[in-house]
């Protein structure tokens, strides 16, 4: 799998900068004004993409009376899913004024696909990746059409272990599709399920490029995440809490994900690179406070130097201490004052 993927400008990979985008697959509510308030605000906190979602239920739902439950800050409420979801979607023509306005802003618009129609939308809309669901994974014929596209392909892991991932990139790879991120996407409740080990382990075991998808508004496996070298990080964003509809609780608001993107960023660029590598400050006071070797005491010319006589002080601006064998029990060339520094050619 490569190593680098590009989507658009931006060049996706471990040393490049990190690549966030912004999760609103329905908190935008399928509402133009919001969705157009969304990229603005991705646009203003300086992340990459947006990513919505092509809803068509009736080509991914058999059983119509499923209830989804959900958290909202009244409390927990459920509703029948497939009228749901049929309420969570744009028409076409909204979907091209919504990827014109976020072309304008220099916004990657991504959309989940997880049905045919999904694929045939993105390709009309001229979208330049594909995001698939951790819930598709065994829906192989819709991910060897996408695969066979040619375009990078952005793949949740979520429920699924080892062996459906290799699965996966080898239907990729038989289609001849080497750009894959595989995004760790876990719905876990506790720290101790978070497994964030499995960000490099991903990347080892298939030499591709990885992820991490956020499941709410906690900072600190996102922290963890880009620490362990997550290349693509997906963030929950509303423009408020307050609105109707699931997963607004689990979001940031605009300020608060300026903040975190502005954090996430700051997080990658401390990460540096894998060698000891002194700052400019360490370097400024190393020369305060390192020693450099000098007399003890008053020395006359011919002593031969003995350790007593000999003695490592501050600041750094002479022959390291680290050289004192080099003068031990050799005669003084020449006097010495206590405290002075001494040189190579004064033995």
């Amino acid at each position: 799998m490569r190593q680098e993927i590009q989507i658009r400008d931006r060049v996706i990979g471990q040393e490049r900068p990190l690549f966030i985008m912004a999760e609103c697959g329905v908190t935008c509510n399928y509402d133009m004004s919001i969705t157009r308030e969304l990229i603005d605000a991705v646009k203003e906190a300086g992340a990459d993409a947006i990513k919505l979602i092509f809803w068509f239920p009736d080509e991914i739902m058999s059983d119509k009376t499923i209830t989804y439950s959900y958290e909202t800050l009244e409390g927990p409420k459920s509703e029948n899913m497939h009228r749901m979801l049929n309420r969570l979607r744009f028409t076409f023509e909204q979907w091209m004024e919504i990827k014109s306005y976020a072309d304008r802003k220099g916004v990657i618009l991504f959309s989940t696909v997880n049905s045919p129609s999904g694929i045939e939308w993105a390709e009309k809309l001229g979208l330049e990746a594909y995001k698939l669901s951790s819930w598709d994974y065994n829906y192989f014929p819709l991910w060897r059409r996408i695969a066979a596209l040619g375009k990078p392909m952005l793949i949740d892991t979520g429920p699924v272990d080892t062996l459906d991932a290799a699965k996966a990139i080898e239907l990729m790879q038989e289609e001849g599709n080497d750009q894959s991120v595989l995004v760790h996407c876990c719905h876990a409740d506790t720290y101790e399920e978070l497994n964030m080990a499995t960000i490099p382990y991903l990347r080892e075991t298939f030499q591709t490029l990885a992820g991490y998808s956020s499941r709410d508004r906690n900072p600190v496996p996102d922290i963890m995440a880009v620490t362990l070298g997550a290349c693509v990080l997906e963030k929950r964003l509303t423009m408020s809490r307050t609105l109707p509809g699931h997963h607004h609780v689990l979001s940031l608001e605009p300020k608060e994900f300026a903040e975190h993107v502005r954090v996430l960023r700051q997080v990658q660029t401390g990460i540096g690179k894998p060698d000891l590598i002194p700052s400019k400050a360490d370097l400024h006071e190393r020369k305060r406070w390192f020693r450099h070797l000098t007399a003890r005491v008053p020395i006359k010319k011919g002593t031969v130097l003995t350790p007593d006589l000999l003695e490592g002080m501050r600041p750094e601006q002479g022959i390291s201490p680290e050289y004192l064998e080099y003068f031990l029990w050799k005669p003084a060339q020449r006097d010495l004052q206590e405290n002075e520094a001494i040189g190579w050619n004064d033995v």
